[in-house]
């Protein structure tokens, strides 16, 4: 089961406390592995989103002094869509106010344990039912790539490279390791050679010894996976072929 990425941010110490102890409590009852990073001010938390270290949920107080969470939000919006941004906070009548920053939910302090399990297993729901993303960490940050703009992994000494249409991500580790880990995923992943593992549906086309991807990449078959890699390409391709 694949980890949250979930921050908490409030400028109070003691609020902040108690939210990352009973996410800690629900996320243990509901078999699910968490990384919580807690902020006591909107600004560090913006400025970490910037960065490029997405999380999944956030949970973030309206009322703060220094910069208050709707213009936190936007902030954040500007660097990532799609995080979850739930409010925490004292007063109803900033819900209209929010709602230009796309809230997940609104919860009103003092927050239930409840209340708080309810939009923790909303918010894990939602997120595994849409884009499925490959995480991994490099230089000490989080970062995620949604998987079906993946075009291939390639394997170089203890280097892996992220290929998609538009950039290439690095990261340290074992091509074993990811093609295991993508099998919980909906994308089928072919693993055509010892150093290359390719997503099917980036395969433009397909010869016994090479698979050509769609940013017309030539990748070799290795000669011990040939037969096995047209089985399961004949398999998958969902287009039949006449000859005229």
């Amino acid at each position: 089961m694949r980890m949250l990425s979930i921050a908490i941010c409030d400028d109070d110490i003691q609020t902040t406390g108690r939210l990352e102890m009973l996410l800690q409590k629900i996320a243990k009852r509901n078999f699910v592995d968490t990384d919580i990073e807690v902020f006591w001010n909107g600004e560090s938390l913006a400025d970490t989103v910037a960065t490029g270290e997405s999380f999944d949920i956030i949970y973030l107080d309206i009322e703060m002094e220094k910069e208050d969470g709707i213009s936190v939000a936007k902030r954040i919006r500007t660097y990532d869509k799609n995080v979850l941004i739930t409010y925490i906070t004292s007063h109803e009548n900033y819900m209209k106010e929010s709602f230009a920053v796309r809230p997940f939910q609104f919860l009103v302090k003092p927050v239930s344990e409840i209340q708080m399990e309810t939009c923790f297993k909303a918010a894990y729901e939602d997120i595994n039912s849409g884009d499925f993303y490959f995480r991994y960490s490099y230089q000490r940050m989080n970062h995620k790539v949604t998987v079906r703009d993946i075009l291939y992994f390639e394997s170089n000494k203890r280097k892996v490279f992220i290929v998609t249409e538009k950039e290439t991500f690095e990261l340290y580790g074992k091509l074993n390791e990811i093609e295991n880990s993508l099998k919980a995923c909906k994308v089928s992943f072919l693993r055509v050679h010892q150093s290359f593992l390719v997503n099917y549906k980036h395969i433009k086309g397909q010869a016994y010894d090479f698979v050509v991807m769609d940013n017309g990449k030539k990748i070799s078959i290795s000669e011990d996976r040939r037969k096995i890699i047209s089985e399961q390409y004949c398999s998958m391709e969902d287009t039949f072929y006449v000859d005229v």
